[in-house]
């Protein structure tokens, strides 16, 4: 006999009704924050996992050091 998971809320009983949907926050290039588990039938949330983030972003302010290259190069 399988095991299926039943929501706590709604009594749903199988891994179809646990749906993943990303957060609407995003981040200043359009990434989602985060993702939500949740039961498709009632909403009950299971959990909000973080999302991978890209490794290669550019910050979205420049670092001092960035500031100090683009004023001298501006003369200033």
């Amino acid at each position: 006999m399988k095991a299926e998971p039943v929501c706590p809320s709604c009594q749903r009983q199988g891994r179809r009704y646990i749906v993943s949907s990303e957060s609407e926050e995003q981040s200043y290039i359009g990434d989602a924050w985060f993702h939500i588990a949740h039961c498709s039938e009632c909403g009950h949330v299971y959990g909000i996992f973080t999302k991978a983030v890209r490794a290669n972003m550019k910050p979205p302010f420049p670092s001092s050091e960035e500031e100090q290259t683009r004023r001298r190069a501006a003369g200033g």
